[in-house]
């Protein structure tokens, strides 16, 4: 009994602790290396760049940018300069240049848009870029172009991080990226722990093995056809309706799962639900705006990065189902159940919280 508690009791910290939406991949900078100068775009906190909230409500808005930017305007470079570094091969470029924005569809933020730019550098390409950001921004990633390369970094808890731009750069950032997805998205990594419980019986054997092989070969072969028709526009969904999808889907699978109700041929279930998913990772890739040369490596890398993580994802559960089973035979399958049914729980709390915002 004091397991099945326990197991609830971390599901339930997972879930107060996890976002309602698991797939926001906004960009905290951007960085394009253009006619041999670095252009740079990204989200701040307002306060960083010494605008003030005058109505008190803690945001920013389109009239309190408008009646201060001007005044700001004589400072913002000095303030730039304060609060980012950019190192090119091993040399430092000056940023002489900033400017601010906003999203006009945006009626109040906590960040605002900053746009700068450095002297250039010459024509030589950058074989690396080391980037210091000082700014509180909505997330760590930064996002680095040259010509056909796009790379994707994330900054150390110090607001530093330092990319390596050769001719594997974007299919190693995006393999990674793909790994990334899954450990930063809870509710795929549930999604295939119940999967997995669903087929796993009274222990984990080579059959055992064999079927969630099957199952993740299905999910990844759906998320791999979605994602690719989502990203090129094919066949486009909202996210306003995947991210609820995606929860549904936890709970149903979690439901069946508890109820011994996968069927024989569950290969079916993992596959349509993949599609769900894969229409989820098409919207956080989009998000990165990828050269038109980068989409296939991009694609393929960040796919391979996904299985690899699922891969892991489930061996880790079928090594701790196993261990249960050799410590706790008779209460495995109330554990099982337990799991199962916390998980359910979750994705109805994602599910509620995804349509109806808190």
């Amino acid at each position: 009994m004091s397991v099945l508690i326990g197991v609830a009791m971390l599901l339930g910290l997972l879930t107060i602790a996890s976002p309602a939406a698991a797939h926001d991949g906004t960009i905290a900078l951007t960085l394009a290396v253009e006619d041999g100068r670095i252009v740079g775009t990204g989200l701040v906190a307002f306060e960083d760049v010494g605008l003030e909230d005058t109505s008190g409500d803690g945001l920013i808005d389109q009239s309190e940018i408008g009646a201060q930017q001007s005044a700001l305007a004589e400072n913002l470079v000095s303030i730039v300069k304060d609060n980012v570094e950019l190192t090119v091969n091993g040399g430092a470029v000056e940023i002489i240049g900033a400017g601010l924005g906003a999203d006009e569809s945006v009626v109040a933020s906590e960040y605002i848009g900053l746009a700068f730019a450095t002297a250039e550098f010459g024509d030589e390409d950058v074989a690396q870029l080391e980037v210091v950001w000082q700014f509180t921004s909505p997330t760590n990633s930064v996002v680095v172009s040259q010509n056909d390369e796009l790379v994707i970094g994330h900054l150390s808890d110090d607001g530093a991080v330092t990319f390596t731009l050769d001719g594997w750069a974007t299919a190693a950032s995006f393999f990674f990226q793909g790994i990334e997805h899954i450990r930063l998205g809870l509710d795929h990594a549930l999604f295939l722990i119940v999967l997995a419980l669903g087929v796993v019986g009274a222990r984990v054997d080579r059959s055992t093995m064999w079927r969630v092989v099957k199952l993740v070969t299905a999910f990844t072969v759906g998320h791999a056809i979605s994602l690719c028709l989502a990203y090129f526009e094919i066949f486009p969904v909202p996210a306003e309706i995947v991210e609820p999808a995606i929860a549904l889907s936890i709970v149903a699978v979690a439901a069946l799962a508890a109820l011994g109700r996968l069927g024989k041929h569950p290969w079916w279930i993992a596959g349509v639900i993949g599609l769900v998913h894969g229409l989820g990772f098409a919207s956080s890739l989009a998000r990165l705006g990828l050269a038109t040369q980068n989409h296939i490596v991009a694609l393929l890398m960040f796919n391979l990065g996904i299985d690899v993580a699922q891969l892991a994802v489930v061996a880790i559960v079928l090594a701790v189902y196993a261990l249960l089973g050799w410590l706790l035979p008779r209460q495995l399958e109330y554990v099982r159940i337990a799991v199962c049914v916390a998980v359910g729980l979750v994705g109805l709390y994602w599910t509620v919280t995804r349509v109806l915002p808190v």
